[in-house]
């Protein structure tokens, strides 16, 4: 069994939001954990928060997964600072079937390389188009 955390830091509210729905689908998780970057708070106040948490997680033992909203956002700048201290892996462009599949995972797939291919490749095919050709299927 893995010893993994997952963080997601995002813009706003959104990452607190989906963790709020993918337990609603899946029941309370483990390890995981959101911040949010709010109107006013400064980019230096967010970093000491997830320096803190992934601090905390590496003295637990847990390699920690960071999903964040926007590549080249602040949340996502904040994770890559991270990387110069710790061994980390960050995905960006969070979405439902990307949380619902790492958190399905996290804790059983040893390989993370592995873990991260298949949660990236889930997200990815996790967006459709839809409009009224697909009700004719």
């Amino acid at each position: 069994m893995a010893n993994r955390a997952i963080l997601v830091i995002t813009h706003g509210e959104f990452g607190i939001e989906i963790i709020k729905s993918a337990e609603m689908i899946m029941g309370p998780q483990n390890n995981l954990r959101a911040l949010a970057l709010r109107p006013g708070e400064s980019v230096d106040a967010l970093r000491e928060k997830a320096n803190e948490i992934v601090e905390e997680n590496e003295k637990n033992g847990l390699e920690t997964i960071l999903l964040v909203d926007l590549l080249g956002g602040s949340p996502s700048n904040v994770s890559l600072s991270l990387l110069c201290k710790y061994d980390l892996h960050i995905l960006t462009g969070i979405n439902m079937p990307m949380l619902i599949e790492l958190l399905t995972f996290y804790q059983t797939v040893e390989e993370t390389k592995n873990l991260i291919e298949t949660v990236q490749g889930t997200g990815a095919s996790g967006i459709h188009h839809l409009n009224r050709s697909f009700l004719k299927k």
